[in-house]
This record gives C-alpha cells, structure tokens and sequence, in this order.
C-alpha cells in the first residue's frame, strides 16, 4: 500500500526533454533525471524509488501517475524551490480591499501603527506621555483642537515610579486612573513549581497579546523608553535584531487597532537629520510609521517644541509648543502651532559647526532632574549613568546651576536641589548637633577672614561641604564639586 507521506515535484523540462524529478518521504529524498513522457524511463525509475525508499509493489500505478501529474502542473520550478520547505504566498492587489488609515491624533499618531517619540534626558519625554494618556483616558480634544476618542491605556515604563511619580502627573493632568494600566512585570513558574514575577520585555509578545485583551477598549500603548525593554540579548544597534523586536509588537498594533508610541533618547554625535539622532540601530526609525521629536526651545528654557520628523501615512504637520510648569508639574500647551521642522530645529540647535554642547545638554538634564524636587546624590548619579550622560559632566553643570548640596538632616542622604527651593529644605545648621558645629568656631568664617581660600586637590574647586560623621561629633568637609573628602575640621567634638 501506498503512503500517503510520498510527495512528487518535477523540475522544468531541460536537454533532450529530461526533467529533474525529486521524490520524498519522511527524510529520504531521491532525485532523478529523465524523460517523463517515455514510459521506459518512468519504469526505471519506479522500480529504484521502490528499492531505495522501501515501498511496496502495488505502488507502480500511483507513481507513474503523480509523476505524469506533477510534470504537467509544476514543470516551472527550480531544483532550490522544490527542496525548500517554505513556499512564497502571493497576494495579488486586485484581491486587497483598500481602507482608510484609523487615527488616534488625526495625522499624527495613528491607531494600528507604530509612532516614535525621540527627544534627550529630562526634556519632558515622560510628561508628554502622561498628558496624552490622560487626553485618551477621558476623550478630551488633541491640543491641536482634533478630536481624541476614549478608550484605555497600557504604560510599559521603567524610569518613573508609578507612586511617587506616575499618579501624581497623571491626576494633575485630570486623568481617569481606572482606565490607565501599568505594564509592570511577568508572572511566569520556576523549576520548582513557584510563581515569580520577572521584568516584562518587548519579548514577552504573548503576555502583551494577553493585556489587550483584557483591555478591550485600549486605544494606546506607550513603551517608555524602549532600551529597558528590548530584552537582554537584543542589541539595540544591530537593524535585524530590532526589527526582530519591533515586527511583532507592530503586527500586535495592527491587530487590536492599537496606537503605539515607542520613547527613544537621542544619541551624542552630529547629524543633519534629526531622524539620524535616534539612538541605536536605524530601524527605530525605519520601522516607526511616523516619528516626533521633543525638544526644549534655545531661546525660551521652559519652552518644549514638539516636532515633526519623519511621516508615511500623512501630510507632514506643523509643530507644537508647551511648557511644564505649576505644582503639580503639568503640561501647559500653547494655541500657535510651530511653524519649524525637527531638522530646523537640530541646525538651530547644533549652529553652523554642527555640534551641541555635551555640557548645554547636561545642564538643562539635571535643571529638569531637580525640578521635580531635591534628589539624593546616588539617584542622580544612577539616572545619568542609564542616560548615557557622564556624571562629570553633570558635575560641572551642577557648578553652572549653582546646585546646592547637603545633608537631608542629621545623617540623612547627601542631596542636591536647586537653589530656588534650597529654602525649603532642611536647614543644614539645625540639622547637626548645635554643641558640635559650635565648637568648630566656623572654620570657614575664620578661612574667609584671613583671606585664604582652599582648593580642592582632584578638581581645582573652591567650594566645600561640610557634614556630620560618625556620631555626629566629627565633621567632614567634602568638596561641592568632586565629592573628594578634604579635611576634618572638627574630629570628636574638637576643631582641628
């Protein structure tokens, strides 16, 4: 008896009408060359596809039929095309019912697509974000004056705690919290048969299918920022690799009629396209139906210009401005549109040597940083390390912005703040043990008297820090720049 599992294919016909015919079964393959249309050769070639692939020899009338069959019907493929395992699938246009593009922002931000949002560290990425997940969560018009409709959002984001962060910027922008989710984490069971809870990646398509559905009226998806959620394998500058990534989260999109917006930072380097300076590979933006660029305005600090970059789907659109102000921080959007392309505003920015200032940039990065309240010393560190900015270099900002330092009360953690708020702070005096500082005779009054000004030893800076060590009896004087600890001027209750 014949088994259904043997498959016939015939190659085009070749010299002397000789054709290329390839039988297999399971993983036994034979191949052959003769002329189909001569039943001696179809007998020879029967009688050694029986021998080699062991059939039975019942199956003379079945092959000389298939082969006669397939001839007629496949005598145009190529001897690759018959072994390869996957075949093309043509779709022809004539059968592609054609359809208009869903928008959520109308030509801007379309739904079933993926849209990119590109700006630097600390120029308001996060609040445009909240502002417009708060605009989709109660159906309140685009700033544009363009209609939003009303669904839910699901935010994947790394940066901003949901507590002391997430909430507040969306309740001062008048969200609906009930249809906002946070993407946080993966449950998933270990070796031993216990639930964890692991980091949600881009990787993890499956859990993100199984989000939307349970969101059925989700209207927005924002990954914030996409380096913390590409996966641990993935190399953001390799194009495959991305694209790898990306594809399925776009075909997710596309799926649900989903709008997602995917926050990348800019990358240090000169370009004459603004679309050039998107961190990592080009596929960010290859993949990306259309790109947005925020940026802060040079000639109004506070001022951020929103801006078009590249578009696929629609007439490219003029810009938009706003500023972040008020407690709480919100965004406050202004009526004139923008009347500047995102690569107007890079030559702007960058002037005719084409190059920005690494310093310009980290100083507008920690003004924002510390906008949002005083932070400890390791916090700004550790979120200018994951922005790819040198911590040096957020050093000699700090000198520019006239940050001050010290201790948040006794023993507390060293924190910076703007001098602005210093005020509001804790008073560094009260904080330490009023006996202790006392007997220190302020040392730095007395160096001011003389004259005398120290510098540091590591950076050349002439300001110090002073705080309270040990059991608050010993002061250490550290410098405001480096950190380097430079003296002891009082060490167990007595001035050095």
């Amino acid at each position: 008896m014949v088994t259904p599992h043997v498959t016939i294919s015939c190659g085009p016909i070749e010299y002397r009408n000789r054709r290329l015919v390839i039988v297999k079964l399971g993983d036994k393959i034979h191949r052959d060359r003769f002329d189909v249309d001569q039943q001696f050769s179809r007998s020879k070639w029967r009688e050694a596809i029986i021998s080699k692939l062991g059939l039975d020899d019942d199956a003379h009338e079945f092959l000389d039929a298939e082969v006669l069959r397939v001839a007629d019907a496949e005598d145009e493929l190529s001897e690759g095309e018959l072994l390869a395992d996957s075949k093309p699938v043509l779709v022809t246009m004539a059968d592609v019912e054609a359809r208009s593009i869903n928008w959520l922002w109308p030509q801007r931000i379309a739904a079933g697509r993926l849209s990119l949002l590109v700006g630097r560290p600390g120029c308001g990425k996060s609040f445009l974000t909240c502002d417009m997940a708060s605009r989709v969560s109660t159906g309140t018009p685009w700033p544009d004056g363009s209609p939003c409709p009303r669904g839910s959002v699901i935010l994947i984001c790394a940066e901003d705690d949901p507590a002391d962060t997430v909430r507040p910027r969306l309740d001062a922008h008048r969200a609906d919290v009930s249809r906002i989710h946070m993407l946080r984490a993966v449950k998933r069971t270990d070796d031993q048969g216990r639930e964890i809870e692991v980091m949600f990646s881009l990787a993890d398509i499956d859990a993100l299918e199984v989000a939307l559905k349970q969101c059925k009226d989700c209207r927005l998806v924002v990954v914030d920022p996409i380096g913390s959620f590409l996966g641990g394998k993935t190399d953001a500058h390799r194009d495959n690799e991305v694209r790898s990534v990306l594809a399925p989260v776009a075909a997710l999109a596309e799926k649900y009629e989903v709008a997602v917006l995917v926050v990348c930072h800019t990358r240090k380097g000169s370009s004459t396209s603004a679309d050039d300076t998107t961190m990592g590979s080009r596929a960010f933006t290859g993949i990306a139906r259309s790109v947005w660029h925020l940026s802060c305005d040079g000639d109004t600090q506070s001022r951020r210009l929103l801006l078009p970059g590249k578009s696929n789907i629609a007439p490219e659109q003029g810009g938009l401005a706003f500023s972040i102000g008020g407690e709480p921080a919100a965004v406050h959007w202004e009526r004139d549109p923008v009347k500047m392309t995102a690569d107007d505003a890079l030559a702007q920015q960058q002037g005719e040597d084409g190059q920005g200032s690494a310093l310009d940039e980290a100083e507008r990065w920690l003004g924002e940083k510390l906008r949002q309240g005083p932070q400890t010393g390791k916090t700004v560190k550790d979120a200018a390390r994951q922005d790819g900015i040198a911590f040096r270099t957020i050093e000699r900002a700090k000198v520019k912005l006239g940050v001050i330092a010290g201790p948040d009360g006794f023993r507390g953690p060293w924190v910076w703040q703007l001098p602005e708020s210093a005020n509001q702070g804790p008073d560094f005096a009260e904080s330490a043990k009023e006996k202790t500082l006392a007997d220190s005779d302020d040392t730095g009054a007395m160096l001011a008297d003389s004259g005398e000004k120290l510098a540091c030893t590591r950076c050349g800076g002439t300001e110090f820090q002073d705080t309270p060590a040990g059991d608050g009896n010993t002061i250490r004087r550290d410098c405001a720049g480096c950190g380097r600890t430079d003296s002891f001027p009082v060490w167990d209750g007595k001035a050095t």
